[in-house]
């Protein structure tokens, strides 16, 4: 892997959707779902090669691609 795909790994996870604490607070250990990280990583996967399939990455995640 090159410093680009880490690049992007690691901007993909910043990006993601968290949940909030009780006091409106977002900490390092907030939970993320699991569609939500599939999702965000499908979509900047896409951005890198013209024909990647998401339909295809998300069944992949899901258990169910080959």
């Amino acid at each position: 892997m090159t410093r680009k795909d880490f690049n992007l790994i690691a901007e993909t996870i910043r990006l993601l959707p968290s949940f909030e604490t009780q006091d409106g607070q977002r900490s390092p250990t907030d939970v993320v779902r699991f569609s939500a990280l599939v999702c965000r990583f499908s979509e900047a996967l896409a951005t890198t090669n013209p024909r990647f399939n998401a339909s295809r990455f998300v069944a992949a995640c899901n258990g169910k691609g080959r």
